[in-house]
């Protein structure tokens, strides 16, 4: 390596005394210079080997003064950089540069990577030849991983604005109160369907978009802070219109912040809400559906209540003299009390089918489909239509049956839809006319047809049959009806996936078919003993105590006057519910009669108390309710009664569930 000639402590020998020591005082400068400087210095030789280096430099390299002049620049610098150095170094001893800078890393003796900003250039001598290399290094170290830790930020900013829904910025203003996005993620064009470069460079560009009616609340949220102004935290919320999205509403949250240099920026996201308001305001809808159902639902429960109150006096006294007194009234009396019972009961079926319908339309009507044979229930349609067929002189023919299948409906409403259709078969017949009732199987599927010998519907008649309400002309007669019992009769076969099927030609009578869904016979239950008719009993020793709880004195009549038929049962009666409380620590009844109205307390409330009793908790509970809806049948099974009676009463519910409770006490 070549050495410089003249070392820059060394004066030439011409010079004299007093110039000699202007220049050692000068060298002196320039090495304190040279030692006391912050940057490393190092005078370093064509082939890289340190020939000076000052404190600076030893320490930002970590090697003592000695270690390093020993060393070339290569041997401490990282290898991944050392080809471009050397390039460098050519390229200034070549002439083809005049100065080498850039950042490159060297390694320290402990291992660890540093950062560092070099400057070199090369010196020459007179005649332009390279002598060496003088270069300043400043160590960049903290400056570099400052740098890749905002690199990282805003990588992982932009990362979670591509995959973040929505928008995130930070929004500053200008001299001039403008406001302007400082940050925008990649979602801008997707939210508002404008190029990314617009938005960065135009803050309000986007407002082309926003809602007319929104928008003068949209340039007052970018408004300038005025200053000294107590900031807080913003929610927004505001509509946009998209040219392939059409009505949109976006909103979110923003939050002041005040930085180093004290100016106030706005960090915020924004997002598309249509979508989440849409669901809350579905959601919202159906609570309302549900509060309005639930309303309904109790509405519909009090009319129950109140309308069947008296009809429980109505029928059950009506029954009561036809079950307890026939031997004591002639024939005229007797068809007076059937004619009483046959109106109540009338009325009583004019109430269900509108209670009923209003459920149907609702959506709220229970049904427990379970496999049975439509011929059993057939059978018992005819039966209970049969009074009526003898009154009008109408002849209900034999079922015909060509198979006997199970079919998996509701008995209790496939029964209702029977017996709805054979009553108007018979009513709406010729005189002495027939209806037929016959059951086949076709598929999946059985039908369930009731013929008759009546006149027969037109095409017209038929196309407004199933409108609520219209009778067709019937109202004219003397044909007592509401016009509502076919629209039950579909609405309940719909439920219990069937369907009702109409066939008529006026003249020529009619054949209306109830088409539901076939079972598997396997799944069958056992078919129950059939319950005796009530009878009036001998006179025995008390067997069951009962405790009734009542409020309403005609309703107590006539529970009182129905358990004369059953001598060994003992009648207690409370008239509200404290008092049934005291009675039944009093008097530990075998069965508790329970109206689920009483005035001071609910049935359910009652029977809460009573259970709370260890003595009374296992004493049966049986309610008796002019609240027939299935509902708070089944919410009073859940609470542990372990049966429901309905008024209006039907005097043999009432005393086989007597005759049941006697049998268990017996039993026991």
């Amino acid at each position: 390596m070549q050495q410089p000639t003249q070392s820059p402590d060394q004066p030439s020998a011409s010079a004299t005394s007093s110039e000699l020591a202007a220049l050692r005082a000068q060298v002196a400068r320039y090495r304190a210079s040279f030692e006391l400087s912050t940057p490393g210095q190092a005078i370093v030789a064509l082939n890289g080997r340190f020939l000076e280096v000052n404190n600076s430099l030893c320490r930002i390299l970590g090697y003592p003064a000695q270690a390093l002049l020993a060393r070339r620049f290569q041997d401490v610098t990282h290898p991944d950089d050392v080809a471009r150095d050397a390039q460098a170094a050519a390229d200034l001893i070549a002439g083809r540069s005049d100065e080498f800078r850039q950042e490159k890393r060297y390694l320290r003796p402990d291992g660890k990577t540093i950062w560092a900003q070099v400057t070199s250039q090369l010196a020459r001598d007179e005649q332009g030849q390279p002598l060496y290399f003088v270069s300043v290094t400043e160590d960049i170290t903290e400056r570099k991983a400052s740098e890749l830790a905002l690199r990282e930020r805003e990588a992982l900013l932009s990362s979670m604005g591509k995959f973040v829904p929505g928008l995130i910025h930070k929004i500053g203003f200008d001299a001039n109160g403008r406001a302007c996005f400082l940050y925008i993620s990649d979602r801008a064009m997707e939210m508002f369907e404008l190029p990314h470069e617009l938005m960065e460079r135009d803050y309000y560009a986007h407002h082309i978009r926003v809602h007319p009616d929104d928008l003068a609340y949209v340039r007052r949220l970018a408004m300038a802070p005025k200053p000294g102004a107590r900031l807080k935290p913003v929610d927004f919320e505001y509509r946009v219109i998209l040219p392939s999205k059409g009505l949109r509403v976006y909103g979110g949250h923003a939050i002041p912040v005040t930085e180093e240099d004290g100016r106030i920026v706005w960090y915020g996201h924004t997002a598309d809400l249509t979508d989440k308001k849409a669901l809350l305001d579905a959601r919202v809808a159906a609570q309302v559906a549900q509060d309005a159902n639930r309303a309904k639902n109790e509405f519909l429960s009090r009319v129950s209540h109140e309308l069947r109150t008296p009809l429980n006096a109505v029928i059950g006294f009506a029954q009561l003299l036809r079950l307890s007194s026939a031997g004591q009234l002639n024939a005229d009396q007797r068809q007076q009390v059937a004619h009483i019972e046959n109106a109540g009961s009338h009325l009583l079926g004019i109430i269900s089918d509108v209670l009923d319908l209003s459920r149907i339309e609702a959506g709220n009507l229970p049904l427990a489909a379970e496999p049975c044979r439509p011929s059993m229930l057939l059978s018992e349609a005819c039966h209970l239509v049969g009074p009526l067929a003898s009154e009008r002189n109408i002849a209900i023919r034999p079922v015909q049956v060509n198979e006997d299948p199970v079919v998996c409906v509701d008995p209790i409403r496939l029964r209702q839809v029977l017996v709805n259709l054979l009553s108007n078969a018979v009513k709406y017949n010729r005189p002495q006319g027939q209806v037929s009732p016959r059951i086949w199987r076709e598929g999946e599927q059985v039908a369930i047809a009731i013929d008759d010998t009546g006149l027969g519907l037109s095409a017209e008649q038929q196309a407004h049959l199933f409108e609520p309400f219209n009778r067709l002309g019937a109202e004219s007669t003397n044909v007592e009806g509401t016009g509502i019992g076919l629209v039950i009769v579909r609405k309940l076969l719909e439920a219990m996936h069937g369907r009702l099927e109409v066939r008529s030609q006026l003249g020529q009578g009619s054949s209306f078919i109830a088409w539901v869904p076939l079972a598997d016979a396997a799944a069958l239950p056992a078919t129950p003993a059939p319950t005796a008719s009530p009878q009036a009993r001998p006179a025995a020793d008390t067997e069951l105590v009962v405790l009734y709880a009542e409020d309403n004195d005609i309703n107590i009549e006539l529970v009182r006057e129905v358990l004369k038929l059953r001598p060994g049962c003992q009648l207690l009666v409370a008239g509200n519910g404290a008092e049934a409380l005291r009675m039944a620590h009093a008097h530990a009844p075998d069965l508790f009669l329970l109206d689920m109205h009483l005035g001071d307390m609910t049935g359910f409330e009652l029977a809460h108390q009573l259970a709370q009793d260890p003595q009374l908790a296992e004493v049966p509970r049986v309610a008796f309710s002019a609240d027939a809806m299935p509902d708070q049948i089944h919410r009073a099974r859940d609470k542990g009664f372990s049966g429901y009676l309905t008024k209006p009463l039907d005097i043999r519910a009432l005393l086989a569930c007597i005759d049941e409770h006697i049998e268990r006490l017996r039993g026991r």
